[in-house]
């Protein structure tokens, strides 16, 4: 890695990574505003709210990995 070139981070587990944080903010917030509904009824079912947080875990998981991944190999370089 030169010191002149910025680093070129992966889009694919930055998109990954954005849309996990869009699941998880998503149920937490249906989570601790039941008043207030953020997707449809016909999407709604019991602990909706407990399944979008854990698919955008499970889906951030193996982006950040990969993004650490990729910095550790790039400050060898």
């Amino acid at each position: 890695m030169s010191a002149g070139r910025p680093l070129q981070l992966p889009w694919r587990l930055l998109l990954l990574d954005l849309i996990g944080t869009l699941l998880v903010a998503i149920g937490l917030y249906e989570l601790f505003t039941p008043d207030t509904v953020l997707l449809p009824d016909l999407l709604s079912f019991p602990y909706h709210e407990w399944a979008l947080i854990a698919a955008g875990l499970a889906i951030m998981l193996p982006a950040v990995s990969g993004l650490l991944a990729f910095l550790v190999r790039a400050r060898q370089r």
